[in-house]
């Protein structure tokens, strides 16, 4: 088991570093080669729209080929995309190529992804374990946008997304002897009604991404004057302030602490969404509140995917679960996507795509903290769930690196 966790953290942290080089630059790539920002939401949008129609082909291929097969095939096609990205130069042939490759490539992956994470992770510390996913992933992003936006600004796109599929096939190695979880060839009874919190969870995740993340991509690299190399290095400094904060919270999570900072987590998500719309364009404020913000932001992904990978872990079938879970994230991410275009279509700025984001941080804390009093019941039948501080089961394996494993910015 050690050594399959380990084979899939030097994956993981192999995508970092190759998604750092390629797709952490994607919105600003694509408004350098002049698409309107109504038009970057739409592209986003329509990446994701493709991934929910092409997602019933995932759920035929993994029951006849297996998981692994799948996710290796998902990273092939993922790592096809990053030079993909390199042809655009306005709305053609090369965009449709780019949104295809993306789609077809998460729609196999991130699946795939996420069933091996709940599979190798450890039950009562899935809270320390995600932080510890994403903050060493995000190690290898702090070099990846660092490099990337030198390599952008000097030699143009071919040579810094070239290298990202390189290093991307060059992580698929260690999965060919990793030992993958069993899927059922049926569905097991019950296996997507289990899913309804993880559906409505990744619901509000793609809402909030496609929101913020690329809203805030574009408003911060106009605030660079257009700068790659200013926009990777603040990445990097982000990142490794992100990856700090991911695995002091999920410590707190494994340590009782869950639903209380599930609201923590909330306020000052909706803080950060104020404080990046309010940047008026300045440089040293928006390189503050780049970094500020996304250090006590990387307390988000580990407070509500440890509700996912808990449920998912106990659920009739991880796959299924997750194939859901991940449909989900398609819807919220569309509908968002759309709301935005409309908003600066209709001359709003960019900035106003931002707030679209706040009112599903209040549902995403609502359904966290339904969701962990619900694993205090299930630990602790006789708990009073309304005074209970949660705590996930206990269990043990290890930890592992991990990619941000936010679509959007993979789109």
């Amino acid at each position: 088991m050690k050594s399959d966790v380990r084979r899939f953290a030097l994956h993981v942290a192999l995508g970092s570093l190759a998604w750092g080089l390629s797709n952490a630059f994607s919105a600003v790539f694509l408004l350098r080669v002049g698409l309107a920002p109504a038009r970057i939401f739409l592209v986003f949008a329509a990446v994701n729209a493709l991934r929910f129609v092409m997602r019933p082909v995932v759920l035929a291929v993994v029951p006849q080929t297996g998981i692994r097969r799948t996710l290796i095939l998902g990273a092939v096609i993922i790592a096809l995309s990053y030079p993909a990205l390199a042809l655009v130069d306005g709305v053609g042939a090369g965009l449709a190529a780019f949104v295809v490759a993306s789609s077809l490539g998460q729609v196999f992956y991130f699946t795939t992804y996420h069933v091996f994470f709940a599979a190798l992770s450890d039950d009562g510390r899935f809270g320390t374990q995600v932080g510890l996913f994403q903050a060493l992933g995000i190690l290898a992003a702090v070099v990846g946008p660092a490099a990337g936006g030198v390599l952008l600004a000097t030699h143009g796109p071919w040579l810094s997304f070239g290298a990202a599929s390189l290093i991307a096939l060059a992580g698929i190695v260690p999965l060919l002897g990793i030992t993958e979880p069993k899927v059922p060839r049926d569905a097991p009874r019950g296996a997507y009604a289990a899913a309804k919190t993880g559906v409505r969870l990744y619901f509000t995740d793609g809402w909030i991404q496609v929101s913020l993340t690329s809203a805030w991509s574009i408003v911060l690299f106009e605030a660079l004057h257009d700068r790659y190399e200013s926009y990777g290095g603040t990445l990097s400094l982000a990142a490794l302030a992100a990856a700090l904060g991911g695995i002091v919270l999920g410590r707190l999570i494994d340590n009782g602490h869950a639903r209380s900072i599930a609201w923590i987590n909330a306020g000052i998500l909706a803080g950060g969404l104020l404080l990046r719309s309010l940047t008026f364009g300045n440089a040293a404020i928006a390189v503050a509140v780049a970094i500020g913000a996304v250090a006590v932001g990387g307390f988000y992904m580990p407070t509500w995917m440890t509700v996912v990978y808990t449920q998912a872990k106990i659920s009739p079938c991880s796959f299924r679960f997750q194939f859901a879970a991940e449909g989900g994230w398609d819807a919220g991410a569309v509908i968002a996507g759309l709301l935005a275009a409309a908003f600066c279509a209709i001359g709003l700025p960019v900035e106003a795509a931002i707030l679209l984001a706040l009112p599903m941080v209040l549902i995403q804390a609502l359904l966290l903290n339904r969701g962990y009093a619900r694993q205090v019941a299930s630990a602790h039948p006789d708990a009073q769930a309304p005074h209970a501080r949660a705590r996930l089961p206990d269990a043990a394996v290890a930890e592992a690196a991990g990619p941000v494993a936010t679509s959007v910015d993979a789109s």
